[in-house]
């Protein structure tokens, strides 16, 4: 098949098309195929010289059938042409008068669609007569004008008579009825006499959208039968084939009464399908292929693109389009989502609203997104729709935003809107989400919380809130460990309404969540006041996590569990280090990686794509480790151990949507033991899910050392690196990356007892209790310390499985091989046995034992 080409310079409302624009190219072939074989039937035909018979009954109506939007009424329009430019190419074919398009969807109530024919016929030979284009002679001519008069005067008084109410009986009303009897023989006499007039072998006349007219189309179906069957006459059908049977059916079924429901069905089915196969035969059905398959011969011109012959495919606009408004996501789970066309008119709607050049040009960057939106809205989609919207805030922006400012990440916002087509009914999404986090059905449980809170639906699906829940509680006995570090005031939250009075702590990772993400919106801003830029930074520490249940309904209390008597668990102010120090690092952070994030999103929108996506897998992860929590998981987990959690899964989010291919789905760091979460090293190696989706970057960036740099996969490596060594992991006083043998907060009920579910609790008469802060599990296996100084951030290797890669591969001499040898026999001594050391650790040990030949 040719390609098909749809040009931009050419007007909209043209829809004649030239053989390459033409979509339809292969139902085209086979339609003049049928039309050349009825016009060479037409032209043979002669009517008996024996008798006034009123010639053959021919069913040789023409169906184009196909689903909405194939281009039937486009492909009737160009009929004409098309059989012009056959007849150029072919000698001999009969000649057609191809009339004007009847859509029977214009019919008035009281129109007769036989009357529509005979005036429509009448129309075009009138216009015929007076334009002068007659081949016949005058006096041929003015004797066949009068024959066709003569013929159109006994057909409407035919016609009249048939359709009015008799009034006659016996021998005058059988007379009467052989008036009406000859109406299909005066119509073919005048349809005969009006194609010696406009020169012809056949008329074809075009009839459109015949399903659409319901009330009509049945009646409409009876005059193709009855009045059209004859070969000078070519019927043009177009319409949907199920439709025509459903409409068929229906119109029998009427005459089926007194049948069961069951006969009825089958027998109005039976009959549906043989007239349909009588009026409108298989063989001359012409089925038009779905826009689908057509697509990918669609050629783009654009006088605007500095391309070969100013031309795109549509494969290539639709990559640009992606890559345009989502940057560099992958299209996991949906990610770069957005209403693809499924007509042939969506799609030249679509190409000339946001055009192939307009993709090319900085200065329509807003406009692009306005009309990203107004599509968006026409095809009811909330997730481009609020992607669309926040991108227009963004760029509106002369001032710094927060993250939950924009409309895709504020469910208030979405249902302010008040949306008609808006779909997701958050709240009651959100109530079969918190069940499993509420112990009853008290007036502060989650559930109760997200009943009413919005009156209205939000325009996109949304991720699982964070639960409020007793078992994620960091007493203050626990907390005071933390004191000299930021991680309660990203990770934990206590400015809440309890039933307890005691405002406890719980940990909470939306806040750290939108800090990052504000940080890289701040990276890719045009507004450059780092004082403004650090005040809306305080203003999120200081603020309620806002994904958290408390800030969708920051004035209702929850319901906090009994608080046991002497136990010193309520929370007090601490004496936190100052902020400042933290946001003069988050401001450092955007300045050392603003232009490797810049060079990976090209403009400031492309990140509200990524982020969305990220939020959606991240938090939907995070309510699992949450809900996992709650019934009691992970016991002895520390507010450490869930930030690496949190950082394990967030990482993950990045890489597995950034990544180009080859991505693993599934979750991971949920039940993940504390001595592996701790050192990443470790936790790279025991996880297959993290070594697919992210350890590619650190092989990305190293190759690019040595080769090219620029690609888009360094692109990428290098943005979700900078997001790993963000402040909100590395600016916590501590080595994130090895951290095995550190103290922090562990995670308890409200009492500081041990996190049991509420049916244990209950069973169990409340006698869980833990006591206060925990140190790493003391059966942690040991990191070798000759090789830990190789491994971790800014150390020469990133992880051990790197490290053993380099000593493999030959990278060290072997004089150096030795030296590290030595090191570390020394610091294990003789016979080390494996179960007291790290696997990763043993591993690399016995690798080097092996390359020294011990």
């Amino acid at each position: 098949m040719k390609s098909i080409e749809l040009d931009l310079n050419k007007p909209e409302y043209d829809e004649l098309f030239s053989s390459q624009e033409l979509w339809q190219q292969q139902s085209a072939t086979l339609l003049l195929k049928h039309l050349e074989y009825f016009g060479l039937e037409a032209k043979s035909y002669k009517k008996s010289s024996c008798g006034p018979v009123y010639g053959q009954h021919v069913h040789n109506a023409i169906l184009i059938s196909g689903g909405r939007g194939t281009g039937k009424s486009v492909f009737l329009k160009n009929a004409q042409a098309l059989w012009g430019e056959h007849r150029k190419k072919k000698q001999n074919l009969p000649s057609l008068y191809f009339a004007p398009i009847i859509d029977p969807t214009l019919l008035q109530d009281h129109d007769s669609f036989t009357n529509v024919l005979v005036a429509h016929i009448y129309n075009q030979v009138f216009d015929f007569i007076n334009s002068g284009k007659s081949s016949l002679s005058g006096t041929e001519l003015q004797n066949q004008t009068e024959s066709f008069y003569k013929r159109l005067r006994s057909l409407a008084e035919a016609v009249q008579h048939s359709g009015e109410k008799s009034e006659h009986s016996g021998l005058d009303k059988i007379i009467q009825y052989s008036s009406g009897i000859k109406i299909d023989q005066l119509f073919h006499d005048y349809i005969a006499t009006a194609k010696i007039i406009l020169g012809c072998d056949a008329i074809v006349l075009s009839i459109d959208d015949v399903d659409m007219a319901l009330d009509k189309a049945y009646s409409v179906l009876e005059e193709i039968r009855r009045r059209l069957s004859c070969p000078d006459i070519i019927p043009l059908v177009s319409g949907e084939l199920e439709l025509y049977q459903h409409l068929v059916k229906l119109e029998l079924r009427k005459s089926l009464t007194g049948y069961d429901e069951l006969y009825c069905d089958r027998k109005s089915n039976e009959l549906a399908d043989a007239y349909l196969t009588k009026i409108l035969p298989n063989h001359y059905r012409i089925a038009l292929k779905p826009i689908s398959d057509l697509l990918s011969y669609l050629q783009i011109k654009d006088s605007k693109l500095k391309t070969e012959a100013n031309k795109l495919s549509y494969f290539d606009y639709q990559k640009n389009i992606k890559q345009y408004f989502f940057g560099l996501v992958n299209g996991e789970e949906r990610c770069a989502d957005y209403p693809l066309p499924q007509s042939a008119r969506e799609v030249g709607q679509l190409i000339r609203l946001i055009t192939p050049s307009a993709l090319n040009d900085d200065l329509s960057l807003k406009h692009n997104w306005e009309c990203l939106r107004g599509w968006s809205e026409s095809q009811q989609h909330g997730a481009s729709h609020v992607l669309a919207c926040s991108a227009i805030q963004q760029l509106d922006s002369f001032t710094p935003f927060k993250l939950s400012q924009l409309l895709i990440f504020n469910v208030r916002d979405q249902a302010s809107k008040r949306l008609p087509w808006a779909s997701y009914d958050f709240c009651e999404e959100q109530i079969k989400l918190a069940e499993p986090f509420d112990k009853g059905k008290g007036t502060g449980t989650n559930v109760n919380l997200l009943k009413n809170a919005l009156n209205h639906k939000v325009i996109r699906s949304m991720p699982p809130l964070e639960m409020f829940s007793d078992n994620i509680s960091i007493t203050i006995g626990n907390s005071a460990v933390e004191i000299e570090r930021n991680t309660l005031e990203l990770y934990t939250h206590s400015a809440y309404y309890g039933t307890q009075g005691s405002q406890q702590r719980k940990v909470y990772f939306s806040k750290a969540f939108e800090i990052l993400a504000t940080t890289l919106l701040m990276s890719v801003s045009s507004v450059t006041s780092c004082e403004e830029w650090k005040n809306k930074f305080q203003e999120i520490i200081d603020s309620t996590p806002f994904y958290s249940i408390h800030a969708l309904n920051p004035t209702k209390y929850v319901d906090e569990a009994p608080i046991a008597k002497n136990n010193d668990i309520l929370e007090i102010e601490l004496n936190i280090n100052d902020n400042n120090n933290f946001v003069e690092k988050l401001v450092q952070w955007v300045n050392n990686h603003k232009t490797d994030i810049a060079l990976f999103v090209d403009n400031e929108t492309k990140l509200l794509a990524i982020l969305a996506a990220v939020f959606n897998k991240a938090f939907s992860q995070l309510n699992l480790l949450r809900e996992g929590y709650h019934k009691g998981n992970n016991a002895g987990d520390t507010l450490l151990d869930a930030i690496l959690r949190f950082r394990y899964i967030l990482i993950n989010a990045f890489g597995f949507l950034l990544k180009p291919n080859n991505v693993v789905p599934a979750n991971l760091a949920l039940e993940t033991s504390q001595n592996i979460l701790r050192e990443l090293s470790e936790f790279s190696n025991q996880s297959k899910t993290y070594q697919k989706n992210v350890d590619w970057i650190h092989e990305a960036i190293k190759s690019s050392i040595q080769e090219s740099e620029g690609s888009l996969e360094l692109k990428s490596a290098q943005f979700i690196d900078a997001v790993s060594r963000h402040p909100i992991f590395t600016e916590l006083g501590i080595d994130i990356d090895n951290c095995t043998t550190l103290e922090s907060a562990v995670i308890t009920n409200q009492n500081g007892g041990i996190r049991v579910s509420q049916a244990q609790e209950s069973s169990s008469g409340g006698k869980f209790r833990s006591k206060g802060s925990v140190r790493a599990s003391s059966n942690s296996k040991s990191p070798i310390m000759t090789f830990k100084e190789q491994i971790g951030a800014k150390k020469t290797y990133r992880t051990a499985s790197d490290f053993k890669k380099a000593i493999n591969n030959g990278v060290y001499k072997p004089d150096h091989l030795k030296t590290l040898w030595e090191k570390a026999e020394q610091e294990l001594g003789s016979n080390p046995t494996p179960d007291k050391y790290q696997g990763t650790h043993w591993e690399i040990y016995i690798t080097l034992k092996e390359k020294v030949g011990k």
